[in-house]
Order: C-alpha cells, then structure tokens, then sequence
C-alpha cells in the first residue's frame, strides 16, 4: 500500500450487480486507517566536546540518533569511526538503541586520538540492518575534526632531545646554509647547551597548532664566549621579542604569547637572529599549550559568570563612553568600591598570573588595589595621570589549591563607588616570570622567624614569604610549612666582588616583606646586617588600603591613617617622588637630596604627624598604601607632640575628651584651638590625614572615639584675602580686638601681618565685630618668607599700616599674645566742597 496518515478505506460487494439480491443497498462499507510509515533512523547532530582536540585527549562525541518516521524502531546498533568503515576506518565505539517513532536517543563516545592531522569521523546508524527503514540511504555522517600536537614540546637545542624537523614529528630545528654546530658551556644543564648557527639564524618550525588555542613560546638564550650578541625572536618573520643583550652574561628567559594570528595556518618558523660574525645561538625552544582567558571588560564579548563558561564578570556595567576599542571600553561598578571577575578550573599543579587594563582619558582620579579571594596582591595603580597602565599580579597557589577557583576583586581605595577596568586575562605561568623562591645566595646573610598572618589569620601552608631589597630584589624567600609559622628565612646581603655584581641588602638598610606577593607589615621593623643570626620578626599581610591626601604647594601637616609596610620615608612618599624637598617629624628631617646618613628622620608611621614641604605651584596627591590604623591609642609626653588626626571628622573637644583637662593647645597649619579662649579657636574640628600639634600637661594617652559622629561639623573655609599667605612650621600666636576709629572692625575687615621686609606673614578676616581670632603668625623657613626671632610685628588693616605698632616682636612659641590694636580714621568737617 503506498498511501500513508489518515486514509478511508471503502469495501463494494457486486460492484457490478451481477447477483439477483433481495437488497442491494447494504452492498456498501467503509472505514478510516491511519497508516504509519516504516522507521527512518538517522544521526541527526554529531558533537565534540573540544572541536581542536590533541593527541592523547580524551574527547567525548555527543550522537543523536533520532526516527524520523512514525513507526518505532527495534534496538539496533549506532557505530563511530575513525575514517570510512567502508575504507578501513577505526571503529572508536558503538551502542544499542532503540529509538520511538518520531523521537531521538542521545549516545556518547569517548575518542583518543593518536595522530595529529585532519580526521574524518563517521557515524553509522543501524549498522546490522536490523531495521526494515523507509530510507536506507541516510544511515551515515561525517564529521572533519583537526588533532593538534600535545604540547609541552621541550627542546633543549644542541642534546640529543633537539630533534631535526620532519613532517611526521611535526616539530624540531631546520638547518639551513652553513651547518649548524653544537656545544657545551662548562656543564650539562639545559642553558649549558646550545645549538649555533654560523649565518646568524638558528631556524625550528612547529606544525599542528590549533587557531583557537594559545600558546607560550619559551625561548632561553645564553652566551659563554663574550660574544656579545644581540638577538631578536621572529616567528613567521614577525619580530616577537626586543633586542636581548648577551653580552651581560645572563641566562635570558623569554615567554612569549603567540598572537593567534601567527598560526592561523596551523603552523609557525621559530628564528632565533643576530647579527654580526659569531652566529645565533639557542640553549632552549619551547612550546607550551596554556590556559589563556582574555575579557574585553565593558566590551561587546565581556563573558558573564556562569552564563558563557569557566570564568566572567560578577558585577558591574558597560561602559564605552570613553570609546570601543579595549582599553577604551570599561567595566564600573557604581553601586560599591569594587568590580569582581570569576575564574574556575584553575590546575593546583600550574601557576598563573592576572593581566589588567587601566585607563580614563579625564575625571577624578581612581586609586586602585587587586585582591585575589579577599587579600590584597600588592598591585596598586593611580589612573589620574590619564595614561595607560597595564599591570600584572601573581596567583597565590593557596588561592585555587583546593577548589580550583578564584575571585578577582579590582578595589576602588578613593572613594566608595566607581571602581572600574578596562581589560583582564588569566594567563597560565610556563616560565617563573614571578618566581618567588629564585635568590641569588651570598657568603653574607642574616635570619628571621616568626609568625605570618594574612587579615590577622594564620598564613595557610604554603604561602610564600619574600624579603625584599630596598631596590626590589628578592633576597630571601620561605614556604610557609606550619599554618601561622615561617622560619628560618635567610635574607642575604649584596657580593659586589662577584661578576657580575650579585644584588641584595646592604648593611643598615630595611628589609621589606611580602607574602603571597602582597606587602606585609614587620614587627618589629627589621634592619639587615651581616650577623649570621636569627631575629624574632612576626608579618602580618592584612588588606593593604590606600590613603590619598591631596597636598598644596608649600607646606603642609599631614598624618597617615595607615601603617606602611616599609615605611622609609621615600618609599612611603614614592607617589610625590620630586615634588617635595623636605620632610619633618617631631624628633627629625628628612631632605631628599642628600646622602642617607645626613638624614636624621627615617621613617613616616601611622597616627603621627608630619610637616612636608611641596615644590613647584601646583597641587600633587600623595597615595599612601598599608593597614589600616584607626582604633590606635597614642601615648602622649608633657610638651608638644606631632599627633596624626582621627579616622573620622570630629569636633575638637570631641576628638580630645580622653584627655579632656591635660592638653593646653592644639594647632594644624592654619588654625589654632584652645580650650581656654573658645571664642577666638579657629580651628573647629580634627580631620584624618591632617596633622596636629598638641601641648599636654602631663603624660596622657589620647584615644580617639570611633563610630558615627557625635556631633554637627562646622564647616571649614579659608577667606581669599588670606589665601596667599605662606605658611610655616613656625609660628606665634596673636588674638584680640580691632577697633577703627572707637568702633569694633567691621565685619570682614582684613588684619595682616607684616614683615620689616613688607611681607606678609599672617592674615585674618574679622568674623565678628572687632574680635580678631587666634591668628598664626609665621617665621621664615629657608625659603627667607616670614619673620625672624626678634622682630617687630607690624599690623596693617584693610591695607592700611597701624600707626603705633603693636608692642609684640616675633619668636616660635607658639603661645598666645592678646592686642588691642586702634586704627585712627580722617575726620570729616561739614560742609565738604567738592570742585
């Protein structure tokens, strides 16, 4: 029967009425069939779970085999090959199946491949003839699948493991025009070897690169005949490296991520080139396939976690306000301080490395730190500058060891919202470009130990703790063994009789300490010095936060709400590097040009304060990075004491009611509090990153008060006619009354300060009738504006020089004086003619 669905079917008896009946209307019948077509099995989808495999993959193949006719299907047996089956093909795997009418079956098959090259798989459905089918014709598929070479491939050029290229290994050096020589330099190790190539250009090809896979090509090159070469990497011809200089007598490690377009065609020529008459030579090539994961943050393939895979963004929006290209377009996140990539399946037994993007053309600035799982990595960056920064931060292996798995923080430090990056990438780590653990050891070294706490829990096994030069070598390194413990870490000093010269400290100098790549804080402080002994020194890498104070050109008191993890006094002010010419502290200074052991003040620490002196005439912002100090207690000695501000805007007697009744004084740059004249304090509350000078009574410890603010914050403002006064670390102190002709001053009348020179070394502005508020008046630093010990002070008034001056004359003592000064007008006589 060759209809099919719903059909009638009619039945006549005596069509044609040849018999006599006794009723020839019930000669009629008829009834519906639904008529069912035969099965039809068929591959329907053929899948790979890696479309660019490698040999010794294991490769699942998705198969659905569906019926696509109406009639269920008896179990019969689905087949995969490698290659025709009508041709030799290599049967990968086969299964039963029994598929319903209209209806599909999922199988899967695991391949290994073994060969590298093109691939034709097929799948063979009903492959017994157990089923009587509509249509026999459609029972196979193919599928082209390209196998790429395994990697790592290690070449260690001029042994026995440097294979010559053929096209059935795929991979090995070319030895083009002179012959290639080889040799050995003093030993066996891989940089003792090396192949050279008299004609300057030592020659390897790779074949069966996969396009959508990335590659690290590692290169290292070493010289022992004091050539002097310079050598360049080409692949395919394209420059991939600068210009490496031998001649230092180092090994050179390169590792190069091969851009995708280099093997488009599968494969790429490696040459190593120098020029001039000694030849190119090579002690290692090689080729690793590494997990590369690159995210054009804010951009149109910004992957999302979980949504496109093992790694995306968790939060933030896209921007292109600022253009499409990558580092243009951007990431921000504008509800909290911070912007989160996800990375899964991560290798414990690989090490890997996070690239990032930064960059806005205009703006406020944005300072910036990297966390990885919670814990700062040391990478700080300032995109106020409007250039691009692109910085790297290692992944501590105690990061993924365990789960695999990592949470990529970038972390706004300057304000609450608004962190942003323009590009990120995951990078696995095939030369020890971070190596933590690689020191160049010394006849001279000293020792800690101690405890090692990361956000004050113990440090996890194996963390590693570097010591750090003031140059930024690393010269001791420890793994942590025992939670919480390190010890005993060797930290070694510099060998200047070894060639070439072989880094490290120097005797007096600070050791500073990282763990896990991110800065930690030493307690106590430890200084080196060639003594073969073992110093107690416990680290603590809490989250490092930053401070950022915006400094004017001049002076200024400052103070830090963090504690820096090394906190010498240039390294703590790196950000101002050759902005400012002067440091003070209560017991030193600090004059950045001259030799070290001139210097009498060393250090820059929390919660003290310290006057800096900016060049030039434009405000700079100082970035001040460490843990964060904000419940410190202060001990405090009768006398003055340079004092940092709290973590919090306070009013004054607020801040101070610790020692409420054993303070005297409290002075900033500009403004003076005393508790005995309130109403001519100027200086109305204490603010964090400002410094203070306070005068105790008695010895005292001061502890600020934490939480919200107690009280409303009056606001702060400097009038403009006083703007241009040059303020010092030295200073009088001058208040009292301004009348003008037997009345109060007005409101706004001016009171400057004036030098015997004509200079104006002090300003206020009368805020209410005639009452001339605590006044700072100024000595001169070296720059020769301001008053010198002993001299007179006159008082000028809206321009106007006081006739009879003041009975006051000038010297740093930072007290009080009271005048009464009266300023004489013209008198006027009735009728005045004006011609």
């Amino acid at each position: 029967m060759g209809f099919t669905g719903d059909t009638i079917v009619k039945v006549i008896v005596d069509p044609y009425m040849r018999l006599s009946e006794s009723d020839e209307t019930n000669n009629t019948a008829q009834a519906s069939l639904v008529i069912h077509t035969r099965p039809d099995l068929t591959a329907t989808s053929f899948d790979l779970s890696d479309n660019e495999p490698v040999v010794g993959e294991a490769v699942t193949l998705l198969l659905i085999e569906t019926n696509q006719g109406e009639t269920d299907a008896i179990a019969s047996v689905a087949s995969v090959y490698d290659g025709s089956p009508t041709e030799g093909g290599v049967l990968l795997g086969e299964g039963t199946v029994e598929v319903m009418g209209g209806s599909s079956a999922i199988l899967d098959f695991t391949w290994v491949p073994d060969a590298t090259g093109w691939h034709r798989l097929f799948v063979v459905s009903d492959e017994d003839n157990q089923v009587f089918e509509y249509d026999e014709s459609n029972n196979q598929i193919w599928l082209d699948v390209y196998v790429g070479v395994a990697g790592p491939l290690l070449l260690d050029s001029g042994t026995a493991s440097d294979p010559i290229y053929s096209a059935v290994s795929g991979h090995g050096y070319i030895d083009i025009n002179q012959p290639d020589e080889i040799g050995i330099c003093g030993g066996d190790l891989p940089e003792q070897t090396f192949r050279r190539d008299p004609d300057g250009e030592v020659v390897y090809q790779f074949d069966h690169l996969q396009p959508g896979h990335f590659y690290h090509l590692d290169i290292m090159i070493f010289e022992c005949d004091g050539a002097g070469r310079q050598q360049t990497i080409l692949v395919d011809d394209n420059p991939v490296s600068g210009i490496e200089d031998l001649g230092d007598g180092q090994v050179h490690r390169l590792s190069l991520r091969l851009d995708p377009a280099l093997y488009a065609d599968r494969t790429i020529t490696v040459t190593i080139h120098a020029d001039g008459i000694d030849g190119a030579v090579v002690s290692e090539v090689n080729l690793h396939d590494i997990d590369y994961r690159y995210a054009d943050a804010g951009g149109g393939a910004d992957p999302q976690y979980p949504d496109t895979g093992a790694f995306g963004w968790l939060d933030g929006s896209p921007i292109t306000t600022w253009g499409t290209l990558p580092y243009k377009s951007v990431r921000v996140d504008q509800s909290d301080n911070n912007v989160r990539y996800q990375f899964d399946g991560l290798n414990p037994n690989k090490r890997y490395n996070v690239h990032f993007t930064f960059w806005q053309p205009s703006g406020t600035a944005r300072i910036q730190k990297v966390q990885i799982d919670g814990v700062d990595t040391g990478e700080t960056v300032n995109t106020g500058d409007y250039i691009l920064h692109q910085v790297s931060a290692a992944v501590p292996l105690n990061a993924y060891s365990s789960d695999g798995s990592i949470v990529v923080s970038i972390v706004r430090t300057n304000a609450s919202t608004g962190a942003m990056v323009n590009e990120i990438a995951l990078e696995e780590e095939t030369i020890a470009v971070n190596a933590d653990c690689i020191v160049q050891e010394t006849p001279y070294f000293s020792e800690t130990y101690g405890t090692v706490l990361i956000s004050d829990n113990d440090a996890p096994i194996g963390s590693v703790i570097q010591a750090v030069s003031p140059r930024g070598d690393t010269v001791g390194c420890f793994t942590v063994t025992t939670a919480g413990n390190y010890g005993f870490l060797r930290i070694y000093g510099e060998d200047t009789t070894a060639t070439p010269p072989i880094p490290g400290m120097r005797a007096g100098e600070m050791v500073g300490f990282k763990v896990n790549g991110a800065s930690a804080v030493a307690a106590p402080l430890f200084y080196w010095s060639n003594d073969y002994a073992a110093h107690n020194v416990n680290l603590n890498a809490g989250n490092i936060t930053g401070q950022s104070l915006l400094l004017q050109p001049g002076w200024n008191l400052i103070s830090l709400n963090v504690e820096p993890p090394a906190p010498i006094v240039s390294t703590v002010l790196q950000s101002i590097n050759g902005r400012y010419d002067r440091v003070l502290g209560e017991y030193g200074i600090y004059v950045p040009s001259l030799p070290e052991p001139f210097n009498t003040l060393r250090e820059l620490h929390s919660s003290t304060g310290y006057y800096v002196r900016v060049t030039g005439t434009t405000s700079v912002n100082l970035l001040v990075e460490g843990i964060a100090q904000c419940s410190v207690s202060i001990d405090l000695h009768t006398g003055w004491n340079w004092i940092g501000g709290p973590c919090a805007t306070y009013p004054v007697a607020t801040a101070l009611q610790s020692i409420d009744g054993h303070y005297q004084r409290v002075l900033s740059l500009t403004k003076t509090y005393d508790p005995a004249l309130p109403l001519y304090s100027t200086l109305k509350d204490l603010k964090p990153g400002e410094g203070y000078l306070i005068y105790i009574t008695d010895p005292v410890t001061l502890t600020y008060p934490t939480g919200s603010l107690l009280s409303e914050v009056e606001p702060d403002y400097v009038e403009a006619a006083c703007l241009s006064v040059y303020s010092t670390p030295s200073a009088t102190l001058v208040y009292g009354q301004i009348d003008i002709m037997g009345w109060p001053a007005a409101v706004g009348s001016v009171v400057e300060f004036v030098t015997p020179r004509g200079e104006v070394a002090g300003c206020s502005v009368i805020t209410e009738g005639g009452l001339l508020a605590i006044t700072q008046v100024y000595g001169a630093d070296d720059n020769g504006i301001g008053f010198h010990d002993g001299e007179p002070i006159q008082l000028r008034i809206n321009g106007r020089d006081l006739i009879e001056p003041i009975n006051l004359a000038w010297r740093d003592d930072k007290t009080p004086h009271y005048i009464q000064a009266e300023v004489p007008g013209n008198t006027i006589f009735i009728p005045v003619i004006v011609r």
